[in-house]
């Protein structure tokens, strides 16, 4: 049996400011063509359908026409993760079986199995969207699950019949230990301190699709698997590369899985250095209009109008700091500073941007500091 295994779609997520659901639409349009050419047995979509429990209309639109072009293909089976609303994603759960698509907002009930199968016979598919111990807790009435590990642990402890023969696939949203985290990306689902689940609980499956963590990547030895996310959602995402996961189950559980690369609308990426040096570069950049881009400005002060400067130079800007030199950040030696305090104040200025800043040979920073002097000694006048 084959199975496409996606996650993390994020739909409405806002980056910087700035809608991304233009640049989604992109990476699902790809993701359904890859799924009409490959026709596979089954679509699998790990969590965080949406970005906030409360999705804007245009997202849920997207995702309406997204559905219906892959239920035309294989069936769908999609969970709910820590961004979704569990209640929201349940609506129409029955309805929506009947025309293939298997969507699981809560395991109130306990964890949906969807039976599909092949020349080999049945695959056992048990999809169990996120849930904090809370409400496993309140599920179960269990009180003594206080980690997720416990509560995960006892969810797969309560499938029936027990995936302990046959070929079994388990579809969750969660952090398993081992992961690699993307901090700036993905929210905190720790409660107490205690997140992450053992790998080792999802040895009774031939195969864990696995959503929240947004790079991909296995846990373990080849059978836990994070799918990553369908886009870049963070600078600290610029040097992932975002697939979809083509799952190959043999006839006795084996598997074998191939990264199918999904195209993205922009590229990503961060420019460190002095501003002079990035204004000449810009010149013979080929993807200044295309990537999304940060810019870390390495000039000893501050530059005015240096970030209006570039983003008419790179429209997609996205984020503007500076990183100073270690020896700017911390200051010169202030032994040297007393010695000028009996001279007046433009020559104290002008001796502190020497000692400071020795290589910003900048007048229009040294102006500034003079203008703002006089004011100050203006201003005390009147006092």
């Amino acid at each position: 049996m084959r199975f496409l295994h996606t996650a993390d779609w994020h739909l409405g997520r806002m980056f910087a400011g700035c809608g991304l659901l233009e640049s989604q639409q992109y990476s699902l349009r790809s993701l359904a063509a890859i799924a009409a050419e490959l026709c596979p047995d089954a679509i699998l979509i790990a969590g965080d359908l949406y970005d906030r429990a409360v999705p804007p209309e245009d997202a849920v639109q997207v995702f309406d026409e997204i559905l219906v072009q892959l239920a035309g293909i294989a069936p769908v089976l999609a969970i709910a993760g820590n961004h979704d609303s569990a209640g929201r994603i349940d609506f129409g759960r029955r309805l929506l079986r009947q025309a293939g698509v298997h969507i699981v907002g809560s395991s109130r009930d306990g964890i949906e199995r969807v039976d599909l199968a092949d020349a080999h016979g049945p695959v056992s598919f048990h999809l169990m969207p996120f849930a904090s111990p809370e409400v496993v807790r309140c599920d179960l009435q269990r009180e003594d699950l206080r980690s997720h590990d416990a509560a995960t642990r006892a969810r797969i402890e309560a499938i029936a019949p027990a995936p302990t023969s046959g070929r079994h696939v388990l579809v969750g949203h969660l952090f398993a230990q081992g992961g690699d985290e993307t901090k700036e990306s993905e929210r905190d689902i720790s409660v107490g301190g205690v997140s992450t689940v053992d790998p080792s609980i999802f040895a009774p499956f031939c195969y864990t699709a696995l959503g929240h963590l947004h790079r991909p990547h296995f846990i373990g030895l080849g059978r836990v698997r994070y799918s990553g996310s369908l886009g870049r959602y963070s600078f600290s995402e610029e040097s992932h590369r975002k697939t979809v996961s083509l799952v190959t189950l043999d006839a006795v559980g084996g598997v074998h899985v191939e990264e199918i690369d999904l195209p993205q609308q922009y590229g990503m990426r961060t420019l460190r250095g002095r501003f002079l040096d990035l204004l000449s570069s810009a010149a013979n950049d080929q993807r200044r209009t295309l990537d999304l881009v940060r810019v870390v400005l390495t000039d000893p002060l501050p530059l005015p109008g240096a970030h209006e400067q570039l983003r008419q130079l790179y429209p997609l800007l996205r984020g503007f700091a500076y990183e100073p030199p270690p020896s700017v950040a911390v200051g010169g030696p202030a032994s040297v500073l007393p010695e000028f305090k009996q001279h007046n104040e433009h020559s104290y200025i002008r001796h502190f941007l020497a000692e400071r800043y020795p290589d910003s040979g900048t007048a229009s920073i040294s102006d500034l500091a003079h203008i703002c002097m006089e004011k100050a000694l203006q201003q005390q006048e009147r006092i």
